[in-house]
This record gives structure tokens, sequence and C-alpha cells, in this order.
């Protein structure tokens, strides 16, 4: 991996490091960094890793670094194509600030939303800072939602109690890393980068439970994108591994956490999760080979859930959850032909 350092400080006089992968983003670059740059000071670095991206995205950083020579920036290139999950892992090693922001060089945040954080952070200096989102379609613009955050009440410190951070990722499905600022050492102890894909799903609810303190910020600071070309968009072998992170993060609710509630919904999750990616790989257009390849890692770690669907449905049942008890129910019968 090669490091350019063009305009940089130093990493003693940086708080906050702003993590962001770069790959076949030439055309998205530009909006980010018009409302990301003109909001930074010297207390911010900006580390860009450039996972040997095909197109000019590389070039779109460089004329922005001459443009913004007050800004810290580093570029770290690869040698080879890592993929997004060993990405974030280098841009994290990259950083010694307190604290760490990932945002995904596609996505779209607020003007001031950097202000916005820092004020919170020297603050009240939380573990972890959220805030609200919303969700557009490449292209047309159109906003398909906005997410509001469940916690109360906001704008000030709170202090975690009872695992409400890690039930809020899971149960509200509020896993992402993008919308989130964290204290650095709670990623770097938490996290696990050896799952190929989907490790918001794998790592953030973990690291949520580890936050001691915490700050809700009650404002859409990031728009993130849908594109076709996203991995979520796509048939792969990488898709599969959503059937890992799954069934990980219900292991880890199960012995650590030790909320049955949480443990059933995960495994709920990993089952249809399964069921899907066999009905639509049914429908996909793909080589056969490769077809056999994905259904066979698919069925590798479904294997490895703690429960049958009929366990999960009684724990489902005993939790509360009868409405997802009979979906799974219902799915599972319908599964039955898909995933053969």
């Amino acid at each position: 991996m090669n490091g350019v350092k063009d305009n940089y400080a130093g990493t003693d006089k940086v708080d906050l490091s702003i993590l962001i992968p770069v790959f076949n983003v030439e055309s998205y670059l530009s909006g980010l960094l018009d409302a990301l740059f003109p909001d930074l000071t010297a207390l911010t670095e900006v580390i860009f890793y450039d996972d040997c991206s095909p197109d000019n995205s590389l070039s779109v950083i460089r004329k922005y670094q001459q443009s913004y020579p007050h800004v810290n920036i580093r570029i770290l290139c690869g040698k080879k194509n890592l993929g997004i999950t060993q990405v974030r892992q280098c841009l994290l090693q990259a950083s010694h600030a307190e604290y760490v922001w990932f945002i995904d060089s596609d996505d779209l945040i607020e003007p001031q939303a950097v202000r916005q954080i820092r004020n919170i952070l020297s603050e009240y200096h939380p573990d972890v800072v959220l805030f609200d989102y919303d969700v557009f379609f490449d292209g047309s613009g159109k906003v398909k939602y906005h997410e509001h955050l469940s916690v109360t009440p906001a704008n000030t410190l709170l202090h975690q109690n009872n695992g409400e951070l890690y039930r809020l990722a899971i149960m509200d499905g509020k896993h992402y890393f993008w919308n989130k600022v964290f204290r650095r050492t709670l990623v770097t102890d938490s996290c696990d980068f050896t799952i190929p894909a989907y490790e918001d799903i794998a790592n953030t609810p973990i690291i949520l439970n580890q936050c001691q303190t915490y700050f809700y910020y009650p404002q859409t600071l990031v728009h993130y994108r849908i594109w076709p070309d996203s991995i979520v968009q796509k048939m792969s072998l990488k898709q599969v591994y959503g059937i890992r992170a799954y069934l990980t993060q219900a292991e880890y609710a199960d012995k650590v956490v030790d909320d049955k509630k949480c443990c059933a919904y995960l495994l709920y999750k990993a089952h249809l999760y399964y069921f899907r990616l066999c009905r639509k790989l049914r429908k996909m257009n793909l080589p056969e080979m490769e077809k056999a390849d994905i259904l066979l890692l698919a069925k590798e770690l479904y294997a490895q859930k703690q429960l049958s669907t009929c366990a999960t449905v009684s724990l489902l049942v005993r939790t509360g959850m009868w409405d997802k008890a009979a979906k799974l129910i219902l799915k599972s019968g319908l599964a039955r032909f898909s995933c053969r």
C-alpha cells in the first residue's frame, strides 16, 4: 500500500478522522467533497483509500487537494483491489485520531455537518454520536425515505444502562457505520474485518454495545445513495455473507448480551435472507457454475445456524413476535422448492 501525504499536519494535531473508501466513484465524489471540504479545520483529517479504481477518482481527489491546501488530506493507494471491508480496516489502521467517521464516497452530507459533529464532541465527549439520514435514488434524486432514530431524549449526553443501543441497531435495523461517529478505540477493539461483506451488520451492534455514553443529534446529516452497482443490488459470493453476519450477531445477542428477543429476531432475519437469496438466485441470469458456487456457500453458511426453522419459530413466539413467527412459517414452506 502506498501513501500520499500532501496536505497533512501530523496525527498529533488531529482529533477526528473522516475515512472514505474510494472505488469507481469519479462521478459522485464532487458532490460529497463540495459539502465536506469547506467545513474542515486543521483538527480534522480526511483519509482516502483508493482501492485500485479503474476510473479517474484519484484525479478528482487531487484536484480538491489543490483547491483546499489547508485541509489535512491523506491518500492511501492499494496495490490490488481489496473490497470495502478490508479497505475500511486499512483506513481505521491509518487513523490515530480520537474519533472516526466512515463516509461512503458515493453518498452526500449536509454542509457544516462536520462542524456540528465537532461541537458535540468537544462539549460532551460521548463514545458515539448518532444522527438521522435519508435514502435517495441515484439519477432522479428522489428521496425514498427519511430515517429518524427512536432515541430519547435528544441533544444531551446519555449513559447506556441496559443494552439499548444494541437493541436499536438490531430491532430497528440501525446498524450502519456512516450515520455514527465513534470513539476510535471502540472500533479497533471490537471490529472483525474478516467477513468479506456486510460488516456493518456483523460489527456495528457490537461496537454500540461497548459504548458507555452516547449523544443523539436529531438532524439529517447523511444522504445515502441507492445505485444499481452496489453490492446489495447484485448477486455474488459476497452477498451470501449476509447470512454469516446475521448468525454471528445472533450468537453475540445470545451469549454476550443475553437478549433472547434480539437473538430470535436475528435468526429470523438469517432464515429469511437465505430463503430470499435462493429465490432470487433462481431468477438471475448467471452461468450455472456460478449459481452452483453461490448456492453451495449459502448452504454451508446457513448450516451454521443455532436453531432450526421450527425452533426459531418457537423462540419468536416465546419472545412475543407472533407476526414474524407466522411469516417465517409461510416463507419456509415456500422456500423448500427454491433451495433444493
